[in-house]
């Protein structure tokens, strides 16, 4: 571990002339990559914040707070990237991760989801006001759950390895995760039509499918809809996707930094320290962008998102571990077992979200109150399964304090 941390510092330590080049080429190249990111998105998020301004009314709202989110995103964490990116150029340390006082965070969050959903319902110029609330919001969870358990880890890890990891799960992780899982949907898409054209009259039903479609008055039909979601083909395509591609996919690419990184031959607290930092990277961007679009239940719709930010970073540390067992160990029976506890935590979170939201289109179309017996009860069980959650990480945070090994952190 002493000759890492001191090519980390930036002297030669024991790498070779050679490796200590690729080294520094990694780290101008992560420079340069956070730089353009943090440009790209300014430029980007200020064009569409623009045309959401002199957009149509009805969706102006939603696509400021959706331009506003992309912003903070990328130029905030993209700064933050490239400011720890130039410091490792120069050869400084960074200092250890270890938050002092993380209840001021929590109360900002309960204030935070106060005051929005105050400014969404009394319609208080909710497009001028509205936007910081969402994205903090969403920032708070995440970043409270690392602060949390870098702190109980007594810093494990450093400022430059949290910032590396989070911006990983946030700007790698969600762009490959989506590009797979729009591919695999729409192979599967291709797959269900080519079934369904080569059955008796499947090309008229997908003719006159096609024409629904294309028609706003059908889509915004809520009997229609939650019509067609209950057909047993949508239903099981619906669970198929939500329950079995998206974890398998997610949960597999959520933490890439850690494989970046392990050759730096982490413990176990450091390794799962960084797997949860990508992970709550990655829940990072799923509360500013994909919740953007959900303004009329805003409120409880963020709450989900805690629980969900929890989950994101319980299931990056254990495959933070996993990356652990598979690149330093060559275990690959742990690593497995590991990757099936993310995936099977993943997919039971969204088979209960995928639940209450087809429960609740079924409820809405027949005008029966939004949260009746079928919701709640899947809403009970979602926030049972977020505390079991976050007892889960804080005994796993203890066990990993009480066994971590006297080292120092990396730089």
């Amino acid at each position: 571990m002493v000759h890492i941390n001191l090519a980390e510092r930036g002297g030669s330590g024991d790498l070779s002339q050679a490796n200590w080049g690729v080294l520094k080429a990694a780290r101008a190249l992560l420079f340069v990559g956070a730089l353009c990111i943090a440009a790209l998105g300014l430029l980007t998020g200020s064009i569409g914040l623009a045309g959401g301004l002199f957009g149509p009314r009805r969706d102006r709202l939603v696509m400021i707070t959706l331009w506003i989110s992309l912003l903070t995103l990328t130029v905030g964490l993209g700064l933050a990237l490239a400011w720890h990116g130039w410091r490792s150029l120069q050869g400084r340390e960074s200092t250890p991760f270890q938050p002092r006082r993380i209840w001021p965070w929590g109360l900002l969050y309960l204030l935070t989801l106060l005051a929005g959903q105050i400014i969404l319902s009394w319609d208080l110029v909710p497009v001028l006001t509205f936007p910081p609330f969402h994205v903090a919001a969403g920032v708070l969870p995440p970043l409270i759950v690392v602060g949390l358990v870098g702190r109980s880890l007594g810093g494990t890890v450093r400022w430059r390895g949290v910032v590396f990891q989070v911006s990983s799960g946030a700007f790698l992780a969600t762009s490959l995760a989506f590009a797979i899982e729009t591919a695999i949907i729409l192979g599967l898409l291709l797959l269900a039509l080519i079934a369904v054209a080569v059955q008796p009259g499947g090309p008229e039903l997908l003719q006159a499918l096609a024409a629904r479609l294309e028609d706003p008055a059908w889509l915004q039909d809520l009997t229609r809809l939650a019509g067609l979601v209950r057909e047993p083909i949508v239903l099981a395509a619906i669970f198929l996707v939500a329950a079995v591609v998206i974890p398998l996919v997610e949960e597999a690419i959520k933490t890439l930094g850690v494989g970046l990184l392990v050759w730096q031959h982490p413990d176990p607290a450091r390794a799962f320290v960084w797997g949860l930092a990508g992970g709550a990277g990655f829940a990072l961007a799923e509360n500013l962008l994909n919740t953007a679009g959900a303004l009329d239940a805003w409120g409880p719709v963020a709450l989900l998102r805690a629980g969900a930010s929890l989950l994101h970073c319980l299931t990056g540390g254990l495959m933070g571990l996993a990356w652990r067992h598979l690149g330093n160990l060559r275990r690959w029976g742990p690593a497995a077992g590991l990757y099936v506890a993310s995936a099977g935590l993943h997919s039971a979170w969204n088979c209960l979200a995928a639940g209450m939201s087809v429960v609740s289109l079924n409820s809405q179309s027949s005008g029966q109150a939004v949260v009746g017996p079928g919701t709640a009860t899947i809403l009970a069980l979602l926030i049972g399964l977020s505390l079991l959650v976050g007892l889960g990480l804080a005994a796993l945070s203890r066990f990993l304090r009480q066994g971590q090994s006297a080292s120092r952190p990396e730089s």
